[in-house]
């Protein structure tokens, strides 16, 4: 029953642009990952809860939170993550920059920790 509810074409959609903001996972490591973390009720409030996200997101936000995808997309809204997980990230990320690494470098590295997160 998981496995169809994340299949409908809503669903779908909102799975697309999730992978695409985590460097491309794969549809079927995020399904099993969300079918594994959560009960049908959640899952069937995917696309709201990124519709919500997505609206309250700004393009002027330049934080590592929000260029690492939004971190309370995946730890509130549609939890992939615990907030330790995310705050671990978050400040590798952060000390990354403080030692001299670029931004976008920090943050390629920061979603490459996501995704392990995601497939583990």
């Amino acid at each position: 029953m998981k496995l169809i509810i994340l299949s409908s074409p809503l669903h779908e959609v909102t799975m697309a642009a999730l992978c695409e903001k985590y460097g491309g996972v794969r549809r079927q490591i995020l399904r099993k990952k969300l079918i594994s973390l959560h009960d049908m009720s959640l899952l069937e409030n995917i696309p709201a809860r990124y519709e919500v996200w997505e609206r309250e997101q700004t393009e002027t936000d330049q934080s590592v939170e929000s260029l690492l995808g939004g971190a309370s997309l995946i730890t509130r809204q549609i939890p992939l993550l615990t907030d330790d997980e995310m705050n671990t990230i978050i400040q590798q990320t952060n000390d990354k920059i403080s030692a001299g690494c670029t931004k976008e470098q920090a943050i390629n590295e920061g979603i490459t920790m996501i995704q392990e997160v995601i497939r583990s």
